[in-house]
């Protein structure tokens, strides 16, 4: 049977009763256990002595029957401290004052963590670099930061698209509503067109406590860090111009040094050859000029002794011991010959001197026509002891296919320099494959021809070992070589190609393949056109590589 009594007393809450004095009539054990004080010390006290100063005013006993109340204060414990207790209070018809009251200290414990968690979180959030908001599916601006308001504004009523964009309707692909779609979080960037900051912006599917979906976005401003971007690719672009300048300008040195050298190694080469020349053709002259008159004197000489032989047919006996001694029938007879030899010899001579200044060409410094075929020849005049046969390798033989080439606008020496770099790499290159393979049929193959009306081509192919295609791209680098060390300087075909392209404004091109040969390909205007550049016609390769 239930017994009110001990429900009275044997509950954790504070009851009481309360007389219409406001003073405590009856009260339970529980208040011992909760404020210290034992129920018989309460008895005959007012209500209002325990409470809070503060909580009196609003603390009021009712007055009036059948009255239900409810409110929160603060009570005094016993040692002194104050606890929070939660009052139900009701009035009977006779004005007796019922009363419950509930601890709710640790409650309001719990309760005033979580407040001081989240104001936590609160300024956590709003010392965030990055303005930060929930997104509902409607358009609408839940929480947000202390940074969306600074950059954004009050959102208070605002649809999203009205208080970030400053639209009047949804933006028409809106990569936060992604996010409702997919669920996958998105990561993207955005120009804010009122000021034109940049934000990266973070989208994430979150859910509220009722389980609804909603998008946390986070923006962070990296206007500073695009411009920092756009100040580094522009000295990354000013340091690769920097660079090409300096590349180009050593390029430019080293081509420089290197023609300075060539230059200066031709020039003494011209004018040793030039000097060599000058010095033998002085005698040779002499020598010349002198065969000519003993020719006449001897002829002068002979018909004078045919006289004395008509006159005097049977001369002394001493005379003719002598005449069949000397053998004067065969001294008559083979004088006539060794002057003509002689005369012969001294000719070629003075063609071979005539050869050598054509090649040394130092009267020919600036631009003049020419006979390109005159050049040739010199040059290979000048090489003709190297093309010869030798003890370890056979001679070279040289084919020559020339054209009908009309007189060349051109730098005369230049040229020949540009031919005799080409022929010497020809000759060494057949050379060094004769010694590897025993190779005896070594050829070199000269063809001139005219291409168009302004243009006309030099060709000029070995049946040698050829190249390979990276030899031939670092062909005209200035000292690239693959002679061995003291061989050669790799300053030749770089030299020959700025004559060519740069001198006479025209191509020289090689073809080439490893065991195939090598043909090079000059090709220079019949006439330098100074204000507008002649178009360069493309190599021929109609050549065979023997």
């Amino acid at each position: 049977m239930f017994n009110l009594e001990d429900f009275f007393n044997l509950s954790t809450d504070l009851f009481c009763i309360i007389s219409r004095d406001g003073c405590y009539q009856q009260v339970n054990p529980a208040w011992e256990k909760v404020l210290g004080w034992k129920p018989e010390n309460l008895i005959g006290h007012p209500w209002l002595e325990l409470v809070h100063p503060e909580d009196i005013a609003i603390n009021q006993l009712p007055t009036e029957p059948l009255q239900n109340l409810h409110w929160d204060n603060r009570y005094l414990h016993k040692d002194g401290s104050y606890r929070w207790l939660s009052w139900s209070i009701s009035t009977s018809e006779q004005g007796f004052i019922y009363a419950i009251g509930k601890d709710i200290n640790q409650q309001l414990r719990q309760i005033e963590a979580l407040s001081t968690e989240r104001q936590s979180l609160y300024n956590l959030l709003n010392q965030l670099p990055a303005f930060l908001y929930l997104q509902p599916n409607d358009y609408g601006v839940g929480f947000y930061n202390q940074r969306f308001q600074e950059v954004f504004g009050d959102p208070t009523g605002k649809r999203c698209y009205e208080a970030i964009a400053g639209l009047k309707q949804p933006c028409p692909v809106c990569p936060t509503f992604r996010v409702f779609e997919t669920n996958v979080p998105q990561l993207w960037e955005w120009v804010d067109s009122k000021t034109g900051n940049v934000y990266q912006i973070y989208d994430y599917p979150f859910k509220n406590m009722n389980g609804e979906p909603m998008v946390v976005e986070m923006g962070l401003d990296i206007t500073a860090v695009k411009k920092a971007e756009v100040a580094l690719r522009q000295r990354e672009k000013e340091l690769t111009e920097k660079n090409q300048q300096l590349t180009e300008a050593l390029k430019q040195l080293k081509k420089t040094q290197a023609q300075l050298i060539q230059t200066e190694k031709m020039s003494s080469l011209g004018q040793l050859v030039a000097g060599v020349a000058h010095e033998i053709n002085n005698p040779i002259s002499f020598i010349n000029g002198n065969v000519t008159h003993a020719e006449e004197y001897v002829q002068q000489l002979l018909k004078i002794l045919q006289l004395y032989q008509q006159e005097y047919p049977d001369p002394p006996p001493v005379i003719q011991s002598a005449i069949a001694a000397n053998e004067l029938e065969f001294i008559t007879e083979d004088l006539k010959k060794l002057l003509d030899s002689m005369k012969m010899g001294s000719d070629r001579i003075r063609n071979i001197v005539l050869s050598l200044r054509n090649f040394s060409r130092l009267d020919e410094a600036e631009m003049k026509t020419v006979d390109i075929h005159s050049g040739i020849e010199s040059t290979l005049l000048i090489l003709q002891n190297r093309l010869k046969d030798k003890s370890d390798y056979p001679s070279i033989e040289i084919i020559k296919e020339y054209g009908q080439l009309p007189l060349v606008e051109c730098y005369a020496g230049q040229l020949n320099q540009v031919l005799i770099n080409i022929l010497t790499n020809a000759i060494d290159a057949l050379e060094n494959l004769s010694v590897i393979n025993q190779k005896d049929n070594l050829q070199i193959v000269i063809r001139t021809l005219v291409l168009n009306l302004d243009w006309v081509a030099i060709e000029i192919a070995d049946n040698g070992s050829g190249m390979s295609q990276e030899v031939q791209q670092r062909l005209f680098d200035p000292f690239f070589t693959t002679k061995p060390v003291g061989k050669g300087t790799g300053l030749g075909m770089s030299i020959s190609y700025q004559i060519i392209t740069e001198k006479h404004q025209g191509n020289l091109s090689c073809i080439s393949s490893p065991g195939a040969g090598t043909k090079f390909i000059i090709e220079i205007p019949i006439q330098q056109i100074k204000p507008v550049q002649a178009k360069i016609p493309e190599a021929h390769n109609n050549i065979p590589v023997k």
